[in-house]
């Protein structure tokens, strides 16, 4: 029986799937876009993917059932993107499944994203733009980029964005729980502690991945140790920011302003609290959908089902242990 692989992205580029996989073909694998548009629902991510032997992932979710419904030819989940919150690793370990995410590959994107989210709140861009097409609008005091800049997070994402902050009157700070100091040093960029970036920033970017530890780490007890006026930016994920508390910093003027990517639930739910925020930038999980984003995880995640498939290493798998599980 023919091995197949299962593109569950949407195909925006209009990529030509098996000339990308042109290797593979030429081996026999057949190629099939199946894009599911990020459901949640694990019996739909389950019965489209039965017969399958490698997947390119999108931000559907992966629990126990979907994993154990397609253990018997599932092999390899190339995770499109760097996040894997919606993965279960433990569970992809049991059945045997190896899961690789694509680290670094969109990086350069998101923290343009991130860039843009940051001038834009702090020259009221978003709020001119919508004032002006409904009214007669009048220029009022905006914030200039300086002060002190925080990262929540230092790895790829964050290291492109402290490179764009250079020309700016900004001291950069960040924490990392596994920090590279060597980056950290050639960009500029203090290493310090958690409280220290809450507490000293004038400006947060968060560029964390979701996990007990990380969840809601953006609540009133954080908020409250944070700069009156603090600008807040998050492109990592929703659920490290407990929205409603971010709405009380908002209403009560201790965060001036933020600007999300990304929330609690997703897709945006335009009657939440904070859609009816005046003084946030909302956009839809959309900093790491560039042209050049895009088609650079694309071709990663070609090479690494590739490599897979004829056995060579994949330095990216992220559940090491399920060569012992495996069926």
């Amino acid at each position: 029986m023919k091995k197949k692989v299962a593109v569950l992205i949407e195909n925006e580029l209009n990529l030509d799937f098996n000339k990308m996989f042109s290797e593979l073909v030429k081996d026999g694998v057949v190629i099939e876009h199946v894009p599911l548009k990020h459901t949640n629902d694990s019996k739909i991510v389950g019965q489209m993917t039965k017969g399958y032997d490698y997947v390119i992932a999108g931000r559907e979710r992966w629990d126990s059932s979907s994993l154990e419904s397609v253990k018997d030819t599932l092999k390899f989940i190339a995770r499109f993107g760097t996040g894997f919150d919606t993965l279960d690793l433990e569970a992809a370990t049991k059945f045997g499944i190896a899961i690789s995410n694509s680290p670094g590959m969109n990086a350069r994107s998101v923290a343009e994203h991130a860039f843009a989210l940051t001038l834009s709140l702090c020259r009221n861009i978003v709020q001119y733009d919508n004032d002006m097409r409904i009214n007669t609008c009048k220029a009022s005091l905006s914030q200039s980029l300086e002060g002190t800049f925080g990262f929540l997070g230092y790895g790829n994402i964050a290291q492109h964005f402290s490179r764009m902050l250079q020309p700016f009157d900004v001291k950069i700070i960040a924490y990392d729980l596994y920090p590279n100091y060597e980056k950290a040093k050639e960009n500029n960029v203090e290493i310090v502690s958690q409280d220290e970036v809450l507490s000293k920033s004038d400006f947060i970017s968060l560029h964390l991945p979701l996990n007990n530890d990380t969840q809601h780490l953006i609540c009133n007890e954080s908020i409250e140790k944070m700069k009156d006026g603090v600008f807040i930016i998050n492109t990592s994920r929703g659920g490290v920011i407990n929205e409603a508390d971010l709405i009380a910093g908002l209403n009560n003027g201790k965060i001036r302003g933020a600007a999300l990517d990304v929330f609690e639930k997703e897709p945006f739910d335009r009657n939440s609290e904070i859609a009816k925020a005046a003084n946030v930038i909302v956009t839809p999980h959309a900093a790491a959908v560039s042209t050049q984003g895009v088609r650079d995880v694309f071709e990663y995640c070609v090479k690494i089902i590739t490599d897979f498939h004829n056995g060579k290493e994949v330095k990216t798998i992220l559940n090491k242990d399920y060569i012992n599980y495996r069926h």
